[in-house]
């Protein structure tokens, strides 16, 4: 700095720059600067986040036992059993026979009443005659109105001569079964009479019986 009024010159000596760079060598240059500062940025950070995580970390606290109550064992009174007294069976009593005089006649047992078998009961009766006089067609049906019943043994016949013996066939309730005059194999629900010729003409009268007793009879049309 220069002073006008003595003319004397107060500012610094030109080598005072390099004086203050010879006493302080190690004086931080700019670059060391941002790096000081990056680093206590970073130490900052790091402290920070270590800090934050130890507050906001739950405690662990192990859970109290919970004490159970036990209930107290309660005895069952057991029912008390009285014995009850077996009635004493009488022994059955043999029925004390009748002394028989000289010259009586032994006194026989009235027999006792029996139903009648289902057979009897059978509301059986010829419902039709199919095509009478075509060999190849004609058959009698039979229906059951009744119970069901075992055909065995009785017979189909006519006034001419006609007579067929049913084999073994049983007719149940509510059914019905044909008769056929031609050849086939019988089965449940189809007989055949194996015949050569036309069994039933019109005017016949067709009698189904059992025993030789008549039990339907029907005129064929």
């Amino acid at each position: 700095m220069f002073d006008s009024v003595n003319g004397a010159d107060f500012g610094p000596p030109a080598s005072l720059l390099a004086w203050f760079n010879d006493r302080m060598p190690s004086f931080p240059t700019r670059r060391q600067w941002v790096v000081v500062v990056l680093v206590n940025i970073v130490i900052s950070a790091i402290t920070t986040i270590l800090v934050a995580r130890v507050l906001t970390r739950p405690m662990d606290v192990a859970p109290l036992p919970i004490s159970t109550p036990i209930a107290a064992a309660t005895a069952t009174p057991r029912a008390a059993v009285v014995p009850t007294a077996t009635p004493a069976v009488a022994p059955p009593v043999a029925p004390t026979p009748t002394p028989q005089t000289a010259g009586s006649t032994p006194t026989r047992p009235a027999p006792t009443p029996t139903s009648p078998p289902a057979a009897e009961r059978a509301n059986v009766l010829i419902s039709n005659v199919n095509f009478p006089g075509q060999r190849q067609r004609e058959s009698v049906v039979i229906a059951n109105a009744g119970d069901l019943i075992d055909l065995r043994g009785w017979t189909l016949s006519s006034p001419r001569g006609v007579v067929y013996t049913f084999p073994a066939v049983t007719l149940f309730r509510d059914t019905f079964i044909n008769i056929y005059t031609t050849t086939g194999a019988d089965v449940n629900s189809d007989l055949f009479m194996n015949r050569t010729e036309a069994a039933w003409l019109v005017g016949d009268v067709v009698t189904l019986s059992r025993n030789g007793q008549p039990v339907a009879t029907y005129t064929v049309k």
